[in-house]
């Protein structure tokens, strides 16, 4: 009688566990928001909110609660989603090589090492690919803006060369001085290409249809 009791328990207890290991699993598979056909689920969200925690060198668990981070999350996921389904549509390619290589200048760039990126990935049980993926979606998105606004930007040489003169060049060589004005265009063509993709998104953004599920 004894042992029947027992085994009742151990019976009980275990199928209480597997419940609660199936309603987690059913949890982040659940879909949060859908574009177009295409799903976010409740895992990209909390798998986005590990990566932003990553790169913030936050260890505050607390911040997986956080309303602000979570909704900061889901507006990456939806226009990552659109910006993919955008450069497919134009078929922009990037090589992988381009990518990984982005991915490690990225992490270096917030000085992060390739031991605490391997370490991360491990910990959180996220796949390589799947920051490969998101490198791979912005990289594209970059040059489809370029592929179109290039054309568009007009860069004020007046300006330029105004700005030269009036910062101190005692003792600058013709080659420091072209050096200097190159970088300033290139910096001027940059801001005005962040500005067109800004407004290039928003205008895009209104031919999907976004639901909060």
């Amino acid at each position: 009688m004894q042992n029947h009791k027992i085994f009742t328990l151990i019976y009980f207890v275990l199928i209480c566990l597997f419940t609660q290991k199936i309603n987690s699993k059913e949890i982040k598979n659940a879909t949060v928001v859908s574009v177009d056909n295409y799903i976010i689920t409740e895992l990209d969200i909390i798998k986005e909110i590990q990566f932003i925690n990553f790169i913030n060198k936050s260890n505050n668990d607390d911040l997986l609660q956080n309303k602000v981070l979570r909704r900061e999350s889901i507006n990456n996921l939806i226009a990552r989603q659109i910006k993919n389904i955008e450069t497919d549509y134009f078929k922009v390619f990037v090589s992988e090589k381009e990518v990984e290589i982005n991915l490690y200048k990225y992490l270096s760039n917030l000085k992060i090492n390739k031991e605490d990126f391997d370490s991360f990935l491990k910990k959180n049980e996220i796949d390589m690919n799947y920051l490969l993926n998101i490198i791979n979606i912005d990289m594209k998105w970059s040059e489809l803006i370029r592929q179109i606004y290039t054309g568009r930007i007009n860069i004020n040489l007046t300006e330029i060369n105004a700005e030269i003169e009036n910062t101190d060049k005692k003792g600058m060589v013709l080659d420091d001085k072209d050096k200097l004005k190159d970088d300033l265009i290139l910096n001027e063509k940059q801001k005005k290409l962040n500005k067109f993709a800004e407004s290039h998104f928003e205008r895009v953004k209104k031919k999907y249809l976004i639901n909060f599920l």
